[in-house]
């Protein structure tokens, strides 16, 4: 049975990354407002996705998620919730 390979197909997909998903790093915003912790989750979400995809590190991920983005190119992402 291929039970595993039917499944972690259902969970990956490649899709481009919207250009407002920027890193704290990036965010113009106050570290101590909603906005900034809204964009901190967005952004560790986003990176652990692609990490738990490509199976690297989080700076790795993190290097491929900001190149992709900038460029506009499809990434494999696993979806997390």
């Amino acid at each position: 049975m291929d039970q595993l390979s039917l499944f972690s197909e259902l969970d990956s997909t490649e899709m481009v990354i919207p250009a407002d998903v920027i890193s704290p790093l990036e965010s113009n915003k106050s570290v101590k407002s909603r906005d900034f912790k809204k964009q901190q989750r967005r952004w560790s979400k986003y990176v652990k996705s692609v990490q738990d995809s490509h199976h690297c590190s989080w700076f790795d991920a993190r290097k491929l998620l900001i190149e992709h983005r900038d460029n506009q190119v499809p990434i494999e992402m696993r979806l997390v919730e």
